[in-house]
């Protein structure tokens, strides 16, 4: 399987926590990274929403205890609403805090070919910039920890064709085959047949896709969105912006896209858009979940105005506890930003 193995290698170096769910990716993802003698623990989030939840459950404990790996287990609440947004909105707050409280460098998840290459049709069909069309990486820095991907350039089929040669057990999500999820209707109608015919050709793709965006945007670290205690950081570019505010919950029209590159603004009365400029051709844009405060202290309002805060994003701060130095501090930081 096609495997970089700079990334095998720097998980050897670091501490690495296994988003496992005993499906056939992460199943198998579990087995590689032992190949690899490459140490890490596992988090298991039980949504209860399938008849076997419970037993994937005791069979991950059971895996865990064979293996001697230390296991986080989880418990979702239900969703009634958006189950999809919710359901993986809860399971990234907890593995974040995971790595913050536990220490991990690494949180590695079994994303794979046929779903980067379902997320391109799902955005292309809504009309999509290239970077939201690539969607995914195999290495994505977060503001705790970095999100590793070893198997997002091998088909399911080469997934699935390495559990059967090995006998190896896991579990099958029926809920895949429900078509109400748009995912799933692209998966069954479009991308699981055209990956099985031209995989190869889709790696390859993907592969200039990926440094087509980086030549486009300059430098690599300018196609990455940072986090910042909330606040998501990027370069002032349409795709990037309407990749982070989805990351806030708001898919943008391509009329808010527009009105975004005026000036700031807020998104849906949900999420605020501000840009500091960090050069004369360098400018960044800042999307954060919009707050309102009816009257900011005296003193927090003067920190503000010298730190040059956008008066949008003054509530936030203020809410937060943080301090516009800080802010600044990273802004204006050469590594970081």
């Amino acid at each position: 399987m096609m495997i970089k193995n700079e990334i095998l290698e720097a998980l050897k170096r670091q501490k690495n926590l296994l988003a496992f769910s005993y499906g056939s990716d992460s199943t198998a993802l579990f087995y590689i990274l032992m190949d690899f003698n490459i140490e890490f623990d596992l988090v298991f989030i039980n949504h209860k929403t399938r008849i076997h939840s419970d037993i994937e459950e005791l069979e991950a404990r059971h895996l865990a205890q064979k293996f001697h790996k230390k296991i986080f287990i989880q418990n979702a609440p239900y969703f009634k609403n958006n189950f999809e947004k919710q359901a993986r909105d809860f399971r990234y707050a907890f593995f974040k805090k995971l790595c913050c409280e536990e220490q991990y460098q690494n949180l590695i998840l079994a994303h794979q070919l046929n779903d980067l290459f379902e997320w391109f049709l799902m955005q292309f069909s809504k009309g999509a910039g290239l970077a939201e069309l690539i969607g995914m990486k195999d290495r994505e820095k977060c503001e705790f920890f970095t999100l590793v991907r070893p198997l997002l350039f091998v088909s399911k089929d080469e997934i699935l064709a390495f559990l059967k040669q090995r006998k190896i057990k896991y579990f099958n999500d029926e809920s895949n085959e429900n078509e109400k999820y748009f995912r799933n209707f692209i998966r069954k109608h479009f991308a699981k047949d055209f990956i099985t015919q031209f995989s190869k050709g889709v790696k390859k793709s993907f592969e200039y896709l990926g440094k087509d965006l980086q030549d486009f945007l300059g430098d690599e670290k300018e196609s990455e969105i940072l986090e910042f205690k909330g606040i998501l950081i990027c370069k002032k570019h349409e795709s990037l912006i309407s990749k982070a505010v989805k990351k806030r919950g708001v898919v943008m029209s391509w009329a808010q896209r527009k009105e975004a590159l005026k000036g700031d603004c807020v998104v849906s009365s949900k999420v605020g858009i501000v840009y500091f400029k960090q050069g004369l051709n360098d400018e960044r844009a800042l999307i954060f979940n919009y707050e309102f405060c009816e009257k900011l202290p005296k003193s927090f309002k003067e920190k503000c105005r010298q730190a040059k805060i956008p008066r949008l994003l003054r509530a936030y701060l203020y809410h937060h506890h943080l301090e516009p130095c800080d802010l600044n501090s990273k802004l204006f930081d050469k590594k970081d930003a």
